[in-house]
């Protein structure tokens, strides 16, 4: 099944809020980062990340956030904020996702896609650049 990905402009970012609140609100419970859901939409808001909701024929299946990040020494990059979709659903359409980003990076003008996770994605084709380390004061 071919998935459909749909911008939500910000101004009509309230009328999914809640599922993609519920989406962001997994996500932190699987990092145990230290953002709230709030910070994601106040950058949507702001203009400085951008949502496209996941649909797979009429039912939504999850979401993306991303971000422009500028260019340095090797191009700009396009930063994945947050990726949510419902369990199970990664696995089936990683592929497709995968398209989709690569080809918004393109338009975008973007020599990569970078993204945090808490799990290795080295076998899935990304490669891993730097690990993030975090001492408590």
């Amino acid at each position: 099944m071919s998935l459909s990905f749909v911008e939500v402009p910000k101004t009509a970012l309230r009328e999914s809020w809640e599922f993609v609140r519920d989406g962001l609100e997994r996500i932190i419970a699987k990092t145990s980062d230290d953002w709230i859901p709030e910070d994601v939409y106040a950058e949507i808001r702001a203009g400085s990340s951008a949502l496209f909701l996941i649909y797979s024929a009429e039912d939504r299946i999850g979401f993306i956030v991303m971000q422009a990040w500028p260019s340095y020494h090797n191009g700009a990059r396009l930063f994945v904020r947050a990726l949510w979709v419902e369990p199970g659903a990664l696995r089936e359409h990683q592929q497709q996702i995968e398209d989709w980003l690569r080809d918004g990076a393109r338009k975008f003008g973007a020599t990569a896609i970078r993204m945090n996770s808490p799990r290795r994605w080295d076998a899935a084709g990304w490669t891993l650049k730097q690990y993030i380390y975090e001492l408590p004061v």
